[in-house]
């Protein structure tokens, strides 16, 4: 997990004020760090971690595409850098809504712009457009990204099960309240490369550090 992927679920959480219980889908800490430790988050409320496999940050062992959890039973759920490793994604997403409870949302962040990463394994690479749709049975959705618009780094969606006021405001408040909180940006040698790089040759491939605090989010298109 990045410190982007955790200011968006800070941020989340003090926009949307999501409900509990917290269903965390991939909370196998695998790198150690308490970046990755996401409970802190939710004070008070029932938290239950999930991943393919047993360690630290998992309650129970569960797999994306066949949850145990009966419907409607999470108010929260948070499936973070898990859609690139899971096959069959779609009944993954289908999963997620499932166990979603009605007047809850669910977070799924993934990568665009990245190395193959096995966890087992490295499938899929998925644009702000595909999410939006496979988060179609939610009544509400964000969605939106990192980087360049064409070479993101980060997509992500939010669904809601309910239909709050103005979308277009909640989105703003969502990316502004990240940007705060993150405060990550590339090493000063990366920034001065692109910048004398891209005077010389052209900004196209320079685009993941010239663009790098660049942060859109946006109601789902009707």
């Amino acid at each position: 997990m990045d410190a982007l992927t955790r200011a968006l679920v800070e941020s989340a959480k003090a926009v949307f004020d999501p409900p509990g219980p917290v269903l965390e889908i991939g909370s196998l800490q695998v790198q150690g760090e308490a970046v990755g430790d996401l409970r802190p988050i939710f004070p008070g409320k029932e938290y239950v971690g999930c991943d393919m496999q047993a360690g630290p940050g998992v309650d129970r062992v569960e797999r994306l595409e066949s949850l145990s959890l009966p419907d409607g039973w999470a108010g929260t759920v948070l499936c973070l850098n898990v859609f690139e490793h899971a096959w069959d994604f779609r009944r993954g997403a289908e999963e997620i809504r499932r166990v979603t409870a009605p007047g809850g949302l669910a977070l799924v962040v993934t990568l665009f712009e990245f190395h193959i990463h096995a966890y087992p394994e490295d499938y899929w690479r998925f644009t702000p457009r595909a999410l939006e749709r496979l988060f179609d049975g939610f009544e509400s959705v964000l969605v939106g990204w990192q980087g360049h618009p064409k070479t993101p780094r980060l997509v992500f969606a939010l669904g809601l099960k309910a239909s709050p006021g103005n979308l277009e405001e909640l989105a703003e408040r969502w990316r502004s309240e990240t940007l705060v909180r993150w405060n990550e940006k590339p090493p000063l040698w990366d920034r001065i490369r692109a910048t004398v790089g891209g005077a010389l040759f052209g900004k196209r491939g320079f685009r993941r550090i010239r663009h790098w605090r660049d942060l859109v989010v946006r109601p789902r298109r009707s």
